[in-house]
C-alpha cells in the first residue's frame, strides 16, 4: 500500500478530529488553569492526540517527497516526522498519565518527597528507549522488531494498569466526599480514551489482530462524544472546576436585557433596604400607632435585607491567611468555654496525644469552627453532646472534627450542604452561607470538608471533619494571590 493512500478516516476528518481533541483538554486546562490535575491531563491529551495527528501529516502528504540531510544521514521527512512523533506518543505519554495520577490521588500531599523521585524514575525508560530504539526508527518498530515493540507495549500497558489503580483507588476512598461526583466525571473523561487507545493501539498489535491495525483511530469519535459530554456537564453543574449557566433573553426586541450579577444585585438591595428603612422611620415619626404593627413588620424585613447584604458581600470576598502555628488543644478550650456559656449541653474534647500545632489562620480556624458548632446546636436543640475532635492519622494530615447527636441531615440534601444560599431552615436567621463560608475558608488552607450524617432514630446525627495538611507548604503558595478579608459567621 502507497503510504500516500489514505486508511481508516478521510485526511480531513483526521484533522478536524485533531483540533477537537486539542479544543476539549484546552478547556479542561482554562476550566482551572492553576489545579495540576488540569494541568497535567491537558498535557495527556495533546500527547494522546499526536496518534490522530501523525496520521493526518503522513497521509495527507504535506510532506511527501521532501527530504532532510539531519547528523549526516539523509532522511524523508514525512518518514522522520512520522517517527519521531510515534516515538513521543509510545515513550512520553504514560509517565504523563502517571504524573497525572500522582496529583489526582493526592500523593504529594502525602508523600512530598518521594512524589519527586517518583516524577523523575517514570520517565527514566523514555531514555533507554531513546538510546536503544531511535527516535528515527520508532515508526518501523512494530514491522522490524516485534520484540522491541512487545516490550514497549508491555511498558505502556504496565503504566496504564497503575495509574489506573490510583485514580480507582482513590475515588474508593473519597466516595462519601462533596467533590467525589466531580472526580468521577474527572476519571470517565481521563480513563475512557486511555485505555481504548491501549488495548486498540498494543493489545491489538500484541494479539496479531492486524485487520483492527486502524481501530485505535475510532478514539476520536471517543473524544469527540467526550467533548460533548464535557460541554454538557458545564451547564448541568460543572466539571474540572468550571460551570457556566444559560440566560435567556428577547434577542429579536428593541432592546436587550442586560445580565445583572451578583455584586450589581447586592448593591441594589442595599439601596432599597436603606430607603425603605428611611420611610419607616419617618412614618413612626408621625406618630401613627394604628400602623405600628406594620412597621415593625417592615423594620425586620429590612434588618433582614440588610443582614444578607452584609454576608452576601463578605462571603463573596477573598480570603487571605495569615499564618501562624495553632495549638489545637488551647483552640478547642477557649471554643468550649464560649459555648458552654451559651449552651446547656455538654461539649467533649478528643485531642490525639501525637496533636502538634497546625499551620494554620487561627481566627480563620476559629470562625469555621464556630459556624459548625452553630449548626449543631441547632441540630440538637437546648441539649445534647457535642464532640471536637484532633487526630493526627498521618505526619502530614490533621483532621479537625465537629460531631453532634442531633436529628441528621437527609442523605439527599448532603450534595447541596456547601451551596452558597442553600438551607435546611426556612427562618430568617439562616441564609445558607456558612457552609459554604466554611468551605471557601479550608479551601484557603489547602484542605477540604467531608459531611456524615444519619438520621436513623437508634444513631442519628452530624459529624463534619476538616482534613488540613499539616506541613504548611501547599498553604503558604496559596498566601500569594488573595486578597484581604476577615468576616463573621454565617
Amino acid at each position: 500500500m502507497s503510504k500516500m493512500e489514505v486508511t481508516g478516516f478521510p485526511t480531513e476528518l483526521l484533522l478536524l478530529f485533531t483540533l477537537l481533541i486539542w479544543a476539549l483538554y484546552f478547556l479542561i486546562f482554562y476550566s482551572s488553569p492553576r489545579n495540576k490535575v488540569n494541568q497535567w491531563s491537558c498535557i495527556c491529551g495533546f500527547l494522546l492526540s499526536i496518534g490522530v495527528l501523525k496520521e493526518y501529516i503522513y497521509y495527507s502528504g504535506i510532506f511527501y517527497g521532501k527530504e532532510i540531510l539531519l547528523f549526516g544521514v539523509l532522511y524523508s521527512l514525512d518518514d522522520l516526522l512520522n517517527s519521531i512523533l510515534t516515538a513521543v506518543l509510545y515513550y512520553v505519554a504514560m509517565p504523563c498519565v502517571m504524573i497525572f495520577s500522582f496529583h489526582f490521588c493526592h500523593l504529594e500531599e502525602y508523600w512530598p518527597r518521594i512524589t519527586k523521585v517518583l516524577k523523575v524514575l517514570v520517565f527514566l525508560p523514555v531514555a533507554c528507549f531513546g538510546i536503544v530504539y531511535p527516535w528515527s526508527q520508532t515508526r518501523e518498530i512494530p514491522v522490524t522488531n516485534p520484540e522491541a515493540y512487545t516490550i514497549v507495549a508491555s511498558y505502556n500497558l504496565i503504566y496504564g494498569v497503575i495509574a489506573t489503580i490510583l485514580i480507582i483507588a482513590t475515588l474508593f476512598r473519597e466516595r462519601r466526599e462533596i467533590s467525589f461526583r466531580q472526580r468521577r466525571l474527572v476519571s470517565v473523561i481521563a480513563l475512557l480514551p486511555l485505555w481504548y487507545w491501549l488495548i486498540t493501539l498494543f493489545c491489538f498489535h500484541l494479539l496479531k489482530l492486524h485487520e483492527l491495525d486502524k481501530a485505535w483511530q475510532g478514539n476520536a469519535v471517543i473524544l469527540l462524544l467526550l467533548f460533548i459530554y464535557y460541554v454538557r456537564h458545564l451547564f448541568k453543574g460543572g466539571v474540572w472546576g468550571m460551570r457556566l449557566s444559560r440566560e435567556y433573553f428577547d434577542w429579536s426586541g428593541d432592546s436587550t436585557d442586560i445580565s445583572v450579577n451578583e455584586r450589581y444585585l447586592i448593591h441594589m438591595l442595599k439601596g432599597e433596604a436603606a430607603k425603605i428603612g428611611w420611610c419607616s422611620h419617618y412614618i413612626r415619626s408621625l406618630g401613627v400607632s394604628e400602623v405600628d404593627d406594620e412597621l415593625t413588620i417592615i423594620d425586620n424585613s429590612v434588618r433582614h435585607m440588610e443582614e444578607f447584604v452584609r454576608r452576601s458581600s463578605l462571603y463573596s470576598d477573598e480570603i487571605v491567611l495569615q499564618w501562624s502555628e495553632v495549638e489545637i488543644e488551647k483552640l478547642f478550650q477557649e471554643i468550649k468555654e464560649e459555648t458552654e456559656a451559651r449552651w446547656k449541653g455538654e461539649v467533649r474534647l478528643n485531642i490525639s496525644e501525637a496533636a502538634e500545632p497546625v499551620s494554620c489562620d487561627y481566627y480563620y480556624m476559629k470562625e469555621v469552627l464556630l459556624n459548625l458548632i452553630d449548626n449543631a446546636l441547632d441540630a440538637m436543640g437546648d441539649d445534647g453532646v457535642l464532640k471536637l475532635t484532633c487526630k493526627r492519622p498521618r505526619k502530614n494530615i490533621v483532621l479537625l472534627s465537629v460531631s453532634d447527636n442531633g436529628c441528621g441531615i437527609p442523605q439527599e440534601d448532603i450534595p447541596r450542604l456547601f451551596t452558597l444560599y442553600y438551607s435546611g431552615h426556612h427562618d430568617a436567621s439562616h441564609f445558607g452561607m456558612g457552609l459554604s463560608y466554611c468551605q471557601k475558608v479550608v479551601r484557603a488552607h489547602g484542605g477540604y470538608i467531608q459531611v456524615e450524617s444519619s438520621t436513623n432514630p437508634e444513631r442519628h446525627g452530624t459529624e463534619f471533619t476538616i482534613c488540613l495538611p499539616a506541613g504548611g507548604r501547599r498553604q503558604k503558595r496559596k498566601k500569594r494571590g488573595n486578597k484581604k478579608h476577615r468576616g463573621e459567621r454565617g
